[in-house]
């Protein structure tokens, strides 16, 4: 689950200002909102502080570590054609599978950016504004501090310390890697002060894109391939993987006429992959090793040094002497028309399969929440996390109240037969509402015009 939080505060707005600031972005507590530099911050904030992480749950010594990854990209300004330079960035905080990104503007009520000397080239203090953003050049390093940044991890969590994980370039309150913090009453962590150091100035006017090549083939690649053999117990390494990738394929970027690698570097990391493997359910051990599927996919990153623009390589990994990944289907008719649902019985978009139409599931069904049976559709022999209702392949067996005539419309009977009462029919899908007004079922498997009236088997 992924939120973006936005609290606009005075220093928000100063900074807003001078440095447009990504806002897709929703309220969080409308009484934190401040409209003047003198207008202070009303005690709600402590109960919602910007990044909200409460929704995580409560969290156990086991499970105690908030990965904090502040993300920040300033661009040199361009005098000439009266370009100023600008400041974008972000915080992004996960807690047991819970992740927040909240925008710079909003996180901090202070703001400073200096440059390798120590100079204030943007600061934001109460209410004195220093912006000299147009001095920012391009290829230096720079240092932003955020003061004030607060926290909410939620009752759940009141009183527990918890451990902020941080790349190797960021501080909290002074501390860098692995740094303690203590909630208060509320779950909550205030008054941090985030200092984020060698945020390089990229070149606005360099607007030249990054690309992935094939180092052996020298063409461009938009999605890679990658073959290798699992060992005597069917694993891989994440470390051997991602060093193999890296030497199958290579970032480069158009400079001067020629294509360079110097100004590129792919920032995929052993934990990067490890995530990505995870989330496609496949574990991995705490020396990097995984049973190997006999296919998978890792993305590789890669970002210019230069102007900031990024690149993505899927590769397909395949690995023949690995696990098996095809579940076992069938093809179905769809009887009724069906439309798509998820795990928790909630429907997927507004898609749908029509009658008649055939449809790969899985051997059997799967009861959702609500306790209704479904299967779960299949495409290129994987689980596709898509349900249809199986009353719509299958039908449902009902026995008959009435007497029953088979009709192909409101008016017209579809045949001289009288189903009587007692006779157990298959019936396919929800009613139809035909124009008297009245409910019919489609039975039988087959295409032809052949329903009976609901009130039949009441």
């Amino acid at each position: 689950m992924k939120k973006n939080l936005r609290i606009v505060s005075a220093a928000a707005a100063a900074l807003l200002a001078v440095a447009p600031i990504a806002a897709t972005a929703m309220p969080v507590n409308a009484a934190t909102t401040a409209t003047t530099a003198t207008t202070a911050t009303t005690s709600t904030t402590t109960n919602k502080p910007t990044v909200d992480l409460s929704g995580a749950g409560s969290v156990s010594e086991s499970k105690d570590t908030v990965n904090v990854t502040p993300s920040f990209t300033l661009t040199s300004a361009i005098p000439a054609k009266g370009v100023p330079a600008t400041l974008q960035g972000s915080i992004e905080a996960s807690l047991n599978g819970t992740s927040v990104t909240a925008d710079v503007a909003d996180v901090a009520k202070d703001v400073t950016l200096t440059d390798s000397k120590g100079v204030a080239v943007y600061s934001y203090d109460k209410d004195k504004l220093t912006n000299k953003l147009s001095d920012v050049k391009a290829g230096d390093d720079y240092t932003m501090t955020l003061s004030g940044v607060g926290f909410s991890f939620g009752k759940a969590n009141a009183g527990k310390t918890l451990t902020f994980k941080l790349p190797k370039n960021v501080k909290v309150n002074d501390t860098s890697n692995d740094v303690k913090v203590s909630l208060d009453q509320y779950g909550n962590a205030t008054n941090l002060k985030f200092v984020i150091s060698n945020i390089k100035a990229y070149d606005s006017a360099n607007t030249n894109a990054v690309s992935f090549y094939d180092k052996k083939s020298g063409l461009v690649a938009t999605q890679g391939s990658y073959m290798t053999l699992a060992d005597e117990n069917g694993n891989l390494n994440v470390d051997a993987l991602l060093k193999a990738l890296n030497d199958k394929y290579e970032a480069m970027q158009f400079k001067d006429g020629s294509f360079h690698t110097d100004t590129v570097k792919v920032n995929t990391t052993a934990d990067d992959v490890k995530a990505e493997l995870e989330k496609a359910g496949i574990k991995v051990d705490a020396a990097g090793n995984f049973e190997a599927p006999d296919t998978f996919t890792v993305t590789l990153n890669a970002k210019s040094d230069v102007n900031g623009k990024t690149a993505s390589l899927p590769v397909v990994v395949t690995v023949p002497n690995g696990k098996s990944t095809v579940v076992p289907s069938q093809s179905k008719t769809i009887m009724h028309n069906a439309y798509f649902y998820d795990k928790n019985a909630k429907r997927v978009g507004t898609d749908k399969v029509t009658r008649y139409n055939a449809v790969t599931v899985a051997m059997n069904t799967t009861k959702l929440a609500n306790g209704i049976s479904y299967y779960e559709v299949i495409e290129n022999g994987k689980a596709t996390g898509k349900y249809i209702n199986a009353d719509n392949i299958d039908g449902t067996k009902r026995t008959l109240k009435h007497n029953a005539y088979v009709y192909k419309s409101s008016k017209k009977r579809a045949n001289k037969v009288v189903l009587k009462k007692g006779t157990e029919v298959t019936t396919y899908g929800s009613p139809y509402t035909f124009k008297n007004g009245k409910k019919y079922y489609k039975i039988g498997a087959d295409t032809k015009k052949t329903y009976v009236r609901v009130e039949n088997f009441d």
